[in-house]
């Protein structure tokens, strides 16, 4: 299975996030967003599913999200050559908090998706991204979807990379969801440790780290 398979730009995934809301309004579903671009391949759904970690203290309400990107990088390694998601969660309506975060970023999106051009494309072969980046894609969604503070958004946001990086067998952008992954996990193993020594108490520990207060 060739998952780095490059996927044609001409309609690029910030006009197809602007075009679903500009024909569903409220009504659009993450079947909507998902079905909009599933024919393009595994990097475009890791982009879209991520995108909402990256809205500041989205702790929790992402977990739907990480799971979905886990479910991805599962079939990755399970060698399937298509995404499939479960009907019901494709039935979750996408609220006007995660919609309104979607179309500001679309004109980032635009302007990254411009850089992304093929390097370093072995990062993306076949066995190595399959054996190694794509558990590394699970162990992130993990991430996502346990409500760890400040956790969700690193972990998001190497797998959004990753994903970016796939659209054109761009290396770089891998290498820089890797290096962001390992930060996160890392953070991750720490948040864990504080949460175990000191009970609930050790969240709002962490919170206060992020925050500043």
């Amino acid at each position: 299975m060739d998952v780095a398979e490059p996927n044609s730009l001409d309609h690029t995934l910030s006009a197809d996030i602007l075009a679903v809301f500009k024909n569903l309004g409220e009504e659009a579903t993450l079947g909507d967003l998902v079905h909009s671009v599933s024919h393009k391949g595994f990097g475009f759904l890791l982009v879209i599913l991520n995108l909402p970690t990256l809205i500041p203290a989205s702790s929790g309400f992402v977990t739907p999200f990480g799971i979905l990107s886990m479910l991805l990088a599962g079939q990755i390694i399970a060698g399937r050559d298509e995404p499939w998601f479960p009907p019901k969660m494709l039935e979750k309506k996408v609220g006007g908090r995660i919609r309104a975060f979607l179309t500001k970023i679309a004109n980032i999106l635009a302007r990254m998706e411009r850089k992304l051009r093929p390097r370093f494309r072995r990062f993306y072969g076949p066995r190595t991204f399959r054996y190694l980046i794509a558990p590394l894609i699970f162990i992130c969604g993990l991430s996502v979807a346990i409500p760890l503070p400040g956790t969700n958004s690193i972990a998001g946001l190497a797998i959004l990379m990753i994903g970016l990086g796939m659209l054109e067998e761009d290396g770089l952008f891998g290498l820089a969801g890797v290096l962001i992954a390992a930060v996160g996990l890392a953070l991750a193993v720490v948040s864990i440790y504080v949460i175990v020594v000191y009970g609930p108490s050790g969240i709002d520990m962490m919170k206060g780290w992020f925050t500043g207060r």
